[in-house]
This record gives C-alpha cells, structure tokens and sequence, in this order.
C-alpha cells in the first residue's frame, strides 16, 4: 500500500508536537519566570506587607516572669534599597527598608493594648525556585500601653515603651504582585531603664500575612 507525501508530511508534524522542549528552551523559560520574580525586588519598588498572629512571654527560665501573651497585626510599607545581586556572604537578594504600624490586645497578663510604630531592616534572599523567598530582618520602635498601670507588675514601667526585634520570614508568590507569607519572631519591650520599673518581657510567636509588589520607579 503506497503512503502519499501528505500522510508522511502529517505524521512527522504529529512526531513533532510529542517532542518535549529541549534543554535550551526549558532553561531559558526557568531563566524568564527567575527574571519575572527578581524584578518585583528591584531597586525602588514598594511593597505593603500585612501580618497578624500572637506573641507568648515569658520566654526566660532563669526567673519567674509573668505571663504576658498578646495577639498582634503589623502593617508594613516597604521600599527596595537596591537592585537583587550576588553576595559571598548573603546569596543572590537585595536590602529592603520598611515602617510598620503595629497593634496587639493582650488576651493574658497585664494590660489591654499596645500600639506603636517599628522601623525595619530587611533582606530578601531569593532561592532557586522563584516562588520562594527568605526574609531575615532587625528593628526597633516605640509603643504606648496601659499595662504600665498594674503596679503588681515590674516587667513594664511606663506608657512609653522600646521594641527591639528580629524576624524570619517565608514566602511563596501565589500571583505575580501577591505572596503568602509566615514568620517566626522576636520581640522584647522595655523602656531603657527611663523608670525603675523595667525588668523587661521578651516574647516569641509566629505571624501570618499577604504581600502585594507595587510597580517601581524608573531609575
């Protein structure tokens, strides 16, 4: 049975489309849906990241502390300091400074309220899967709260406290601008010995939150 040219001609199309993309193609998608990410890190981009969860104090086994426990949510504004590159120390990622607005209602311990301002420093180290993402950042802010007002109690002195604080993070993109995000950390209050009152808290949780990537400026 003779087989035309037009039926070999169909069959070599058909043969063609079932070939997967070579090795080429498929590192140079990987290297555009990398790209894609990392510019959402570029220099001068904003961000506006928010996050709640708890906080659980104490966290010292030297001494008896009060509990002080208090669920909290951050709302954060951040601005990209530079441009994603390759560090010895850090990994492939970039700087990023951020101003947070922070309230927490203590449910147990002393107190009802604190709220306040935090200034934040943060790298963002991008992993080899560009939907993933390590933060690791440092801050400190001021606080008001009543908790001060309950005299049985030294750990908290004044309405006017100081927030020193270190966090981790981790976040995966689940659209071009939006991250799910979770974060494990650390928070200690106290007001720098300003009154005799101030044995201090130091509490530890988790939060979680979304992030939204705004578009850059040019530079």
């Amino acid at each position: 049975m003779a087989i035309s040219s037009k039926t070999i001609v169909s069959l070599f199309l058909l043969l063609l489309l079932q070939v997967p993309p070579c090795a080429e193609a498929q590192d140079l998608k990987t290297e555009s849906v990398s790209a894609g990410y990392s510019a959402l890190y570029a220099k001068n981009r904003f961000s506006a990241q928010f996050v709640a969860g708890a906080l659980f104090s104490p966290i010292s086994w030297i001494q008896d502390y009060p509990t002080f426990n208090y669920a909290q949510t951050n709302l954060r504004f951040g601005w990209m300091v530079n441009d994603p590159s390759k560090s010895r120390y850090f990994g492939t990622g970039n700087f990023e400074l951020l101003f947070e607005l922070t309230n927490s209602v203590i449910f147990e311990g002393f107190g009802t309220y604190i709220r306040g301002f935090t200034l934040l420093g943060r790298y963002n180290l991008l992993l080899p899967d560009p939907r993933w993402a390590l933060y690791f950042q440092l801050g400190a802010g001021a606080i008001v709260n009543d908790a001060y007002q309950d005299m049985s109690q030294n750990e908290i002195g004044q309405a006017v406290e100081f927030t020193p604080q270190a966090s981790i993070g981790l976040r995966y993109f689940i659209a071009r601008n939006w991250t799910l995000d979770v974060e494990a950390t650390f928070q200690h209050i106290s007001n720098a010995y300003f009154d005799e009152r101030n044995e201090s808290t130091n509490a530890v949780g988790g939060l979680l939150g979304v992030t939204y990537f705004f578009g850059g400026l040019s530079h």
